[in-house]
C-alpha cells in the first residue's frame, strides 16, 4: 500500500482530505485488531503511518505552493518582482531558527561559566584517578584497621 509522495501531490486538497480519514479509520481499526490479537501483518501499521505523514506532507506542500503562486500573482499584479521573491520566501514558511532551549533558565550562566573555563583550559588530560587508586600525586590512603583489636561494645542499661 506504500504510496509515493509524487503521487500523491497530484491529488486535489479534497482528495487528500478524504484519504487522510480514510487512512486514519484504517489505522485506528489496525491498532483495535493488534489490541485484540486479530491482526495478521502488524507491518501494516507501520506502513499506514508512513502513508499518512507524506500525505499530510504532501497536504502542507499543496497548501505552501498555493501561497506562493497567489503572492506571485499579486506581485505580478502589481509590477514588482523584487517583492515576489519576499512574498514566496514568507509564504513557503522559511523563518529564522529558534534558539536552543538550554540558552535561558535557571543556572545558565554557571553552565556558561563552567564550559568557558573548561574550554578555555586546553586540552584536558583525561580523566583524574580516583582516590583509591591515586598514586603518589594523590592524597594518601587511610591506614587499615587490624583484624586482631576487639571490636568495642556499647553499654546501655
Amino acid at each position: 500500500m506504500t504510496m509515493k509522495i509524487q503521487a500523491m501531490l497530484d491529488w486535489s486538497p479534497e482528495e487528500k482530505a478524504a484519504k487522510a480519514k480514510e487512512w486514519a479509520q484504517s489505522l485506528f481499526t489496525l491498532r483495535l485488531q493488534k489490541a485484540t490479537g486479530q491482526l495478521e501483518n502488524p507491518m501494516k501499521i507501520k506502513e499506514l503511518r508512513k502513508d499518512i505523514a507524506r500525505l499530510k506532507t504532501a497536504q502542507h506542500m499543496g497548501a505552501a505552493e498555493t501561497a506562493a503562486a497567489a503572492a506571485h500573482e499579486v506581485a505580478h499584479a502589481e509590477g514588482t518582482e523584487d517583492k515576489t521573491s519576499a512574498n514566496v520566501k514568507s509564504a513557503a514558511g522559511t523563518t529564522k531558527p529558534k534558539a536552543h532551549a538550554g540558552t535561558s533558565g535557571k543556572g545558565a550562566k554557571k553552565r556558561a561559566a563552567a564550559h568557558k573555563k573548561k574550554t578555555a583550559a586546553g586540552p584536558s588530560k583525561g580523566h583524574s584517578p580516583s582516590k583509591k587508586s591515586s598514586g603518589p600525586s594523590g592524597k594518601k590512603a587511610a591506614p587499615a584497621k587490624s583484624k586482631s583489636a576487639p571490636a568495642k561494645k556499647s553499654k546501655k542499661k
